[in-house]
């Protein structure tokens, strides 16, 4: 006789995992901008002198906190909430759209700054030189990162929550065609994040 009262199926380790990772991914990326939206001023140096020295810095910071908040919650969401048909659309319709902004995002800065720091495409002031657009490679060693990272993860927590190689491939399908969408708007000009 079977004792277990749930009716679902036990997750694999590793949609677990996936859902930590994304959880942690989310929540790590949260804590300096917390830090900075009220009113931090250690880590300002790896960022963009304009953008540090806005008036609307704590603003944007303010703004960030609940999407990376969000984006945690759905890492935890496919764990305890993944058993409901229609939360686990909604958390899969979420992490695909999540997926596809943020890995365009990365990928989009990685190759931007990349091109930036090879003299490729200008700054605001001129070309690139080391002392004075130290930013650039902050942006291109941690923030961008951070996005692709993100983005793969958030891919691989839906995959890791479809059972059939059908719905797998179809994820991983959907995932790519919206990152080239969101590609192909970065180089139009329009970014999401």
């Amino acid at each position: 006789m079977d004792t277990n009262l749930s009716s679902k199926p036990p997750q694999s380790k590793s949609a677990v995992w996936a859902g930590i990772a994304v959880f942690v991914w989310s929540i790590a990326y949260m804590l300096p901008h917390l830090y900075w939206a009220l009113g931090g001023r250690i880590g300002l140096s790896l960022l963009k002198p304009s953008v540090a020295e806005s008036p609307h810095f704590e603003f944007i910071n303010w703004v960030a906190l609940p999407i990376f908040i969000a984006a945690g919650l759905v890492g935890l969401g496919f764990i305890y909430l993944g058993k409901s048909k229609i939360l686990r659309t909604l958390l899969l319709s979420i992490s695909v759209l999540g997926c596809s902004i943020a890995t365009a995002h990365g990928i989009f800065g990685i190759i931007y700054r990349g091109l930036q720091i090879a003299g490729v495409i200008g700054l605001d002031n001129g070309t690139f030189h080391i002392h004075d657009n130290i930013y650039v490679v902050w942006d291109l060693v941690i923030f961008e990162p951070w996005f692709l990272i993100e983005g793969i993860l958030l891919a691989i927590a839906g995959w890791c929550h479809l059972k059939g190689a059908r719905s797998r491939k179809i994820w991983l399908a959907v995932c790519m065609l919206g990152t080239i969408v969101g590609l192909v708007t970065g180089i139009l000009g329009v970014r999401f994040a």
